[in-house]
């Protein structure tokens, strides 16, 4: 429904509805922008990640004086529009040509990630094992399936030597700037 007396507002959606948001508005003949995230490494096939970049909003394109309000409102997935008092935030037209131009086609934001040994000293959360969810210090690797680390048990800390595998990688991945 883009004419030049459109404008982009921010329109907040019922959690985890933020796609069946946006084909819902599709649908209705709104133009919507949803941007997403991928996290990407050089060293595997298949992304991390792929995310909403912002959970629970959407940018929605309208012309506020034509357009029905209340369509919008009782949209599925649509929990209401981000208001300042009275009037539906706008979107600054060059906030939105910053976030369109960085994306891709489809609206997905490429985030590259590395995937390197963790190093002594560096903090973790082991993802598997005995130990599954306890926060621990990277001390030293004994062998390529076996690495040392320090965690605190029954506010002790105490070194153990597990298996590599439940350690796993260290992810970083690059800073995204607006």
């Amino acid at each position: 429904m883009g004419t030049k007396n459109s404008k982009w507002f921010l329109v907040y959606t019922k959690a985890k509805e933020e796609k069946r948001a946006k084909k819902n508005l599709e649908n209705q003949g709104f133009e919507t922008f949803l941007p997403m995230i991928v996290c990407e490494t050089s060293s595997q096939a298949k992304p991390i990640s792929i995310e909403t970049m912002f959970p629970r909003y959407l940018f929605l394109k309208m012309n506020a004086e034509r357009d029905n309000w209340t369509n919008i409102k009782s949209t599925r997935g649509v929990s209401h529009f981000v208001t300042f008092g009275q009037q539906p935030g706008k979107v600054p037209h060059r906030v939105m040509t910053f976030l369109q131009k960085r994306a891709d086609k489809n609206g997905i934001f490429r985030q590259k990630a590395t995937i390197r040994e963790f190093q002594k000293g560096e903090e973790l959360i082991i993802k598997k094992g005995l130990f599954k969810g306890k926060e621990a210090t990277f001390l030293s690797k004994k062998s390529k399936e076996r690495v040392t680390i320090l965690l605190r048990l029954l506010n002790q800390l105490i070194t153990a030597e597990v298996s590599a595998s439940d350690v796993g990688q260290r992810e970083i991945i690059e800073a995204f700037k607006l």
